[in-house]
């Protein structure tokens, strides 16, 4: 009979445990951006997406469907919203080199989902080898 008010008492703080965890969960969520509100386009899928800092050197854009759309129109619109994000947010960055990778592509239901990688390359300015002809008359 001891052990009822002891299991009691355990089950009410694990439910504590966890409604906590569920809300603090929640918080660290990022808000998903509206490509074509950001970026004034009017793609059909109207995409939604993240940023999410890695390092100095890489992010990754996660982009998914705001809107049912076909096969064809989905998968484009996506990855050209990703495109388009990983080239402006490289020149936030200031990066003149870098490089996309569309690393993951899923089905969520109705919802397709594109994860793309994006890495910033050394930039190395170009060099021109110096002449070293003078301009004299013979």
């Amino acid at each position: 009979m001891k052990t009822t008010p002891r299991l009691r008492r355990t089950l009410g703080l694990l439910s504590i445990n966890v409604v906590m965890a569920f809300f603090f969960s929640g918080c660290a969520t990022p808000q998903a951006r509206s490509f074509n509100s950001d970026f004034g386009e009017s793609l059909s899928a109207q995409p939604m997406y993240f940023v999410y800092d890695e390092d100095s050197t890489d992010f990754r854009i996660n982009v998914h469907q705001g809107k049912h759309a076909t096969a064809d129109e989905r998968l484009n619109n996506l990855k050209e919203a990703a495109a388009t994000i990983a080239k402006a947010e490289c020149q936030r960055r200031g990066w003149e080199k870098w490089q996309l990778n569309y690393i993951q592509e899923r089905d969520q239901g109705w919802m397709h989902v594109v994860v793309a990688e994006v890495t910033r390359e050394k930039y190395v300015a170009p060099s021109y080898p110096q002449s070293n002809q003078t301009n004299s008359a013979p």
